[in-house]
C-alpha cells in the first residue's frame, strides 16, 4: 500500500526548502543593486590613478560576475609595492558606500562595515574589470597591467 502526500504538503515542503536555500545564499552573498560604478586602477604612486565610469549595462555585468564568484576563506593580502596593486569599483545608487576590490585572485566586497571575500579563479573578474577601462587607458598602461595579471595567475 502506497501513501502519497497531498499536493499542498509537497508544495509546503518545497517552499520551505527553497526559502532556506535563499536565506543561506543571502547570508553568503548580499543582494546588491547599483545603477553605475566608478572604477579606479591603483597603479601609480605620487600622481592620480586612472578612473572611469561604468555604464548601467556594464555595472549590471559587474554585479552578475560578482554574484558568480565562490566565497573565499583566504584573506586578501595587502600589496604596497610600486606598480599595479588592484582595481576598485565604487558602486552608486542603492549600493552607496559599497566598494569592490580585485587583486591577486581575491575579490573583496566592503559594504556598510561588512566584508565579503570571493575567489577570482584565474583572475578573470579582475582582468574583465581592468579591460572595461580600455578606452580610458593608454595602450602601454593597459598592456602593462594585463601583463601583470596574466604573469601572476592565482
Amino acid at each position: 500500500m502506497s501513501t502519497k502526500a497531498p499536493p499542498r504538503v509537497l508544495l509546503g515542503v518545497l517552499l520551505l526548502t527553497l526559502g532556506t536555500s535563499v536565506m543561506a545564499l543571502a547570508a553568503d552573498k548580499p543582494v546588491i543593486k547599483a545603477s553605475s560604478a566608478v572604477v579606479t586602477l591603483d597603479v601609480f604612486s605620487g600622481r592620480p590613478n586612472p578612473t572611469w565610469s561604468l555604464s548601467q549595462p556594464a555595472t549590471a555585468e559587474l554585479l552578475r560576475r560578482l554574484g558568480a564568484l565562490e566565497t573565499s576563506k583566504v584573506d586578501a593580502r595587502e600589496f604596497d609595492d610600486l606598480g599595479y596593486r588592484s582595481v576598485k569599483a565604487e558602486l552608486a545608487g542603492e549600493a552607496k558606500d559599497t566598494v569592490v576590490t580585485a587583486s591577486r585572485g581575491v575579490v573583496t566586497l566592503d559594504r556598510a562595515g561588512e566584508r565579503f571575500q570571493y575567489t577570482d579563479a584565474g583572475r578573470q573578474f579582475e582582468l574583465w574589470l581592468v579591460n572595461t577601462g580600455a578606452s580610458h587607458l593608454t595602450a602601454d598602461l593597459l598592456r602593462y597591467v594585463t601583463g601583470e595579471i596574466a604573469s601572476k595567475p592565482k
